[in-house]
């Protein structure tokens, strides 16, 4: 199939001009299959009078409202395939999205995911510091949360992983101090082998600054943690902040970006520029936009982004702000190939940003209220 050829490829390396033939391809191979495998997602184009065999571009594909996952389970093909069933944070909501996963779909996201992070926190494993609990990917059956499915998503670049927090998702000093021992006695092994000790902060975004929050009103507490910092510093020097999701939690408190990066940089003594947000559904695992060096989210190559006028719904420009909606060819199990999300983005440029990285570049700007399906599902 066109995606498992698309996947294949450089994640960001295809200027827009020529990737446009080719992920066109791929999504109109998508859109027929899931038009001949979902009774649901077949009405839906039908209801919009939408010819699959037409000639058509990006802009014309016909979008689900992110909403729709938390009021259906939508699923391509036989429910008898389905592996595990991923649920989402439902931060904004009492009802999480349920996202089935087969195995075509799973490793296809696998290969786009190690593919894009590979060039944000390279080919090297890192020892990771993961800001959860353990037990969060522990006993996860046939449903997994969202969280789980990032932290999972996440081993391929792990040389280690060091949880922190207890089952109350609390800070426990105990835990950290025996990741940071076990790193020093690691750092023995690697000087043999002439290794580098490279190291990852990762963890959804309200969690890394519950815990800082926690550390920081806590003087003890807080010393303690500096003099571990300290001494990881000294075992590494390449090190890096990696987190993703709940902003909105932190909107609530008025926390912004640059607060946030400000203050998880100086008590983990890392760089501003390595604390890297990234942009992701639960709808759209696999395909995630993290931010480059210059502070962008790149589209790449297995995915594409279109920026929609909040009341037309038409595509804007560079430079306008409006509803991100977001598309790839990955999902094999469920029709979420293309979806409008509730956030607000921003087109900044296309393959021009100066961190090197081709295909389109934005910045995510915030999340709208929520508005109603207005009888989406009801022809679903």
């Amino acid at each position: 199939m066109k995606v498992d050829e698309l996947i294949e490829k450089d994640a960001y390396s295809m200027p827009s001009s020529e990737k446009q033939t080719l992920f066109l391809e791929a999504m109109k191979e998508s859109i027929r299959f899931h038009y001949n495998n979902c009774n649901e997602f077949k009405n839906y184009l039908d209801y919009l009078k939408f010819d699959i065999n037409s000639e058509y571009s990006l802009e014309d594909l016909p979008y689900l409202p992110i909403p729709i996952f938390k009021e259906m389970e939508l699923i391509t093909g036989s429910k008898e395939d389905i592996k595990t069933t991923i649920n989402s944070s439902s931060t904004t909501s009492n009802k999480p999205s349920k996202i089935p996963l087969d195995k075509i779909t799973m490793k296809r996201q696998q290969i786009a995911l190690k593919n894009i992070m590979s060039s944000y926190l390279g080919k090297e494993r890192r020892i990771f510091i993961i800001f959860d609990k353990k037990s969060t990917i522990e006993n996860r059956g046939q449903n997994t949360s969202s969280r789980a499915s990032a932290i999972l998503g996440m081993l391929p670049f792990a040389k280690s992983m060091k949880f922190v927090l207890n089952d109350d998702l609390e800070f426990d000093m105990e835990l950290f101090k025996e990741a940071i021992d076990s790193i020093s006695s690691s750092n023995n092994d690697d000087r043999e082998s002439g290794e580098k000790i490279k190291i990852c902060f990762f963890g959804f975004t309200w969690i890394i600054y519950k815990t800082y929050l926690s550390i920081r009103k806590d003087l003890k507490k807080l010393e303690q943690f500096r003099i571990l910092i300290k001494e990881l510093s000294r075992l590494s020097n390449d090190k890096k902040v990696l987190h993703i999701g709940g902003w909105k939690k932190l909107k609530e408190i008025a926390v912004e970006k640059s607060q946030f990066n400000n203050e998880i940089g100086m008590i983990t003594n890392v760089d501003i520029k390595e604390i890297i947000d990234f942009y992701g559904m639960t709808e759209q695992l696999g395909t995630v936009y993290p931010d480059c060096e210059e502070g962008y989210k790149h589209a790449s190559l297995y995915s594409e982004i279109i920026i929609r006028d909040q009341n037309t719904l038409l595509p804007l420009e560079v430079g306008k702000a409006g509803l991100i909606q977001l598309i790839t060819p990955l999902p094999n199990s469920y029709p979420g190939i293309s979806i409008l999300t509730e956030d607000v983005g921003e087109l900044i440029g296309i393959d021009n940003c100066k961190c090197g990285r081709k295909g389109k570049y934005f910045i995510f700007k915030k999340r709208v209220e929520k508005a109603p399906i207005k009888g989406c599902g009801d022809t679903l």
